[in-house]
Order: C-alpha cells, then sequence, then structure tokens
C-alpha cells in the first residue's frame, strides 16, 4: 500500500451514507479516507461478500459510492487480481523513448514519440502538479492500439422508484428504478499518430489529418426514432492547446454544425454524463489543473464476466458482477474555465493499465455529487501477430452514472462485442470523414 500525497490522516473509518444523496459526502472525507492506513489484508479471489459482511470491504470503495451497496440483496464477488501486460510493441516502444518525454510549463507533454510518456519513479518523485500531469499524458497514451468500435450500445436513463419492482431484469435491470428513456447508438474511435505498433510509419497511420489529429470517435443514434439519424465526429487535436473539433449532425436540422469546448460541458443527450465524461475522462488535458494524489487500491470491474453488463441495487445503478482490488493512481482534476458545472473530480486510475476505474465529482460547494463507474473486460490473449494486436487491449464494457443529489442515473452498456479491429487507412478515411455525418441523408 502506497501513502497518499495529502495532509490529513484519518485513525478510523469514517461514516458512510445507507442511501446515495442521504447524507452529504464531502471532499474531507474523501480526504480522510483516502489517507487511512489500512492495516487488514484485502478479500482473496473466490470470496463472496454479502450484506451482512459489506462493511468489510469499506477501506476499498470511496465514500459515497459505498452507500450504493447498502442494500440486503447485495453480494460481491472478488476476483482474484489479474496482472495486465501491455502489447509487447508498447513495451518496446517506452523502452526505447523512456525518460525522453518531459512537462511544458502548463502542462503539455513535449518531446513525447511514442509508449508510456512517463514512468511510475518519474510521477513519484515529481511535485504534485508535474505528477498530476504526467498521469494525466499516461491515461491518454496507454495502450489501446487502433482503437475500439461497439456495434450498439445502450444508455438508459434511471429515476428513483420506491416500488421494490425489478426494472428490467430481461435485459439485466434486475434492480428498482424507472426507465423513463433508453437510447441506442453506435461508437467507433480509431488513434492515427503515437502508434507504438507501427514504429516503421513514424508511429502513424498514412491518411489526411495524421499529422495534426491524435484520434477521431464516429458516433451515430439508431434508436429511437426522434434521435435516430444523429450522428458526431469528434476530432482531437495532436496539439494540447488547440480546441477539438466536434460537428453534429440532427436530422431535424437537416445540417451540420459545430458544438463549442463549453458545450462539451454540457450533459450528454440528456444524461447524467458530459461528452468529456465518457471512459471516466475524455476531455482535453490543459483544459484541466491535474494535481497527484497518491496511490490507493480499490475494488473495481476490472474484467466483467458478462456479456451485458448486469446491474442491481434499488435504483438498478450497480454493477452485479466480479470486483478486483486493483492498485490506483489517484489525482485530482479542478477545470481552468470557472463556469464549469463540476467543482472538481478524483479520477481512480489503474496503474497497469491507465484505465479510469472510478470517478468522484464534486459541486462547487465540494460535496460529492456524481459518481462515474466504468466496467472493463481484461484482455484475451491469442496466438497470431494481428489477432494478437486486437485481443490485447482492456477493453470498456459499460459506464454507470449516478447524480448523488438528484437521486437519477445513466446505465450505458455494450450491446454488442467492444472490438479492437485493426483499421486499414481506406476504411479509416471512409468512416471518421466529417462528410460521412451526412451520408445516406
Amino acid at each position: 500500500m502506497h501513502p497518499i500525497k495529502i495532509g490529513v490522516i484519518a485513525a478510523f473509518l469514517i461514516c458512510f451514507g445507507n442511501v446515495a444523496g442521504a447524507d452529504d459526502v464531502t471532499r474531507a472525507d474523501i480526504g480522510a479516507w483516502l489517507a487511512e492506513t489500512v492495516v487488514v489484508d484485502p478479500p482473496t479471489g473466490g470470496t463472496i461478500v454479502n450484506f451482512d459482511e459489506i462493511d468489510s470491504l469499506k477501506p476499498w470503495i470511496a465514500p459515497g459510492f459505498f452507500g450504493e451497496f447498502q442494500f440486503p440483496e447485495v453480494t460481491v464477488e472478488i476476483q482474484e487480481t489479474a496482472n495486465y501486460l501491455m502489447h509487447q510493441s508498447y513495451i518496446d516502444t517506452t523502452e526505447r523513448f523512456k525518460e525522453q518525454a518531459s512537462i511544458g510549463v502548463d502542462g503539455s507533454l513535449e518531446n513525447y514519440m511514442a509508449g508510456q510518456p512517463f514512468s511510475e519513479e518519474q510521477i513519484a518523485a515529481a511535485d504534485p502538479s508535474t505528477g498530476g500531469y504526467m498521469l494525466a499524458w499516461d491515461q491518454i497514451h496507454r495502450w489501446q492500439y487502433y482503437g475500439y468500435k461497439i456495434e450498439e450500445l445502450t444508455m438508459s436513463y434511471i429515476s428513483a422508484s420506491t416500488t421494490g419492482v425489478p426494472l428490467d431484469p430481461e435485459s439485466g435491470l434486475a434492480g428498482g428504478g424507472n426507465l423513463d428513456r433508453s437510447l441506442t447508438q453506435s461508437f467507433h474511435r480509431v488513434y492515427l499518430n503515437k502508434l507504438a505498433m507501427l514504429p516503421e510509419d513514424s508511429y502513424q497511420v498514412e491518411v489526411p489529418d495524421s499529422d495534426t489529429r491524435l484520434f477521431k470517435d464516429f458516433m451515430e443514434f439508431l434508436d429511437p426514432f426522434n434521435v435516430k439519424g444523429t450522428k458526431f465526429v469528434v476530432e482531437r487535436m495532436l496539439d494540447p492547446h488547440a480546441d477539438d473539433q466536434v460537428n453534429s449532425y440532427f436530422p431535424t436540422e437537416r445540417r451540420v454544425r459545430r458544438i463549442s469546448a463549453q458545450e462539451r460541458a454540457d450533459s450528454f443527450m440528456g444524461a447524467t454524463g458530459t461528452l468529456d465524461d465518457f471512459e471516466g475522462f475524455s476531455g482535453r488535458v490543459l483544459d484541466y489543473k491535474w494535481t497527484y494524489l497518491g496511490k490507493k487500491d480499490i475494488l473495481n470491474v476490472a474484467d466483467t464476466k458478462h456479456d451485458l453488463q448486469r446491474t442491481f441495487g434499488p435504483q438498478s445503478r450497480l454493477a452485479d458482477d466480479r470486483w478486483q482490488v486493483r492498485d490506483c493512481h489517484v489525482v485530482e482534476v479542478k477545470s481552468v474555465w470557472e463556469g464549469h458545472p463540476y467543482g472538481s473530480r478524483i479520477l481512480f486510475v489503474d496503474a497497469q493499465t491507465f484505465s479510469i476505474t472510478l470517478v468522484l465529482v464534486f459541486n462547487h460547494d465540494a460535496v460529492l455529487w456524481k459518481t462515474f463507474q466504468p466496467t472493463l473486460r481484461g484482455p484475451r490473449p491469442v496466438e497470431g501477430a494481428e489477432e494478437a494486436f486486437e485481443t490485447s487491449v482492456q477493453s470498456w464494457r459499460a459506464q454507470l452514472y449516478i447524480d448523488r443529489l438528484e437521486n437519477t442515473s445513466t446505465v450505458v452498456r455494450s450491446l454488442t462485442e467492444t472490438v479492437h479491429p485493426t483499421m486499414g487507412n481506406a476504411a479509416i478515411k471512409r468512416i471518421f470523414s466529417v462528410s460521412s455525418l451526412t451520408s445516406g441523408q
């Protein structure tokens, strides 16, 4: 266990609210929990923890989020902590360029070619601000091959209900709550530059824009009819100071329009989270100030056992799954834009894969407002050159967004497999062009 670099030392476990939103959890409460020295061993793989024993998991579940586990039917299956190594091409590239990258005076990433920009030792030795930016860039440039694709994912908008009637057990929403709305979309991200597996091509694909873009996202809403055909193309620039280009197409307007940076902080399609909250964090690094807080072991779903994420609990927003105790970096993030709706965020970043495992969002009164819990699937190594690449990435499978203060949530789940396809240049140009937004219209 590694100590947390904050000044509050707590002698005892803090008290958690039994119902999300029933008791205010503050930034100070989270600080006290982070600072605790855990003197008991974590649960071992194969352990099943039920409601009567749930308090034994408090050291590894954040205050506020722990309240989601407070219901009689809860069971937590503990999975042995796995060792998820990056693909050898990423390891080799990291070694080739180690200690070459640096952090600029404004937090920008300088002298970086490919691989993991900074080592754990560099982060630990840096001051909290520099270490925070180092961690941010490690997370952005984690091993992801060419990116990933999900043919269908669903966004379920759930409001509070006390009826006790199961929400939708056939679809895996096995707890309570009211299903107010459901949207279905497709998602595809492709990385264009800083690709560890392409040393012979200067670590980038040979398509227009690969000299200036890090990645592109394509999203299309498929259902219901009133949003069907809504599309987005998001282009993340290599220049960390340059704004994203976010173009959208709304069938009712029959035109493509640009979304501003401030709109990225708004609710995305009415969901509990924003466009920058996907995968825990998908914003631009320099839009925020980063402060490294240290490390903490926490429980998260690092290798789901379900093809479709199952949830339970009073509002159907807790993963009914197997959980690993994972060693995580902890970083606090604050927007440089004073008008941002979030006061601050604390991100928990897996120390091996650099996937985000939990996000705590605070309002401007330093009260815990939202929690975001991504659930993931571990790599599935196979034989064969191309296949080994495509199955070597930890895959995003779901994200459970909870608004504690409004007692609402958005449960986002992959309906189809998450794949990490090898992308040819022609396919990249066809799929991720802004002109694709109006194709077929």
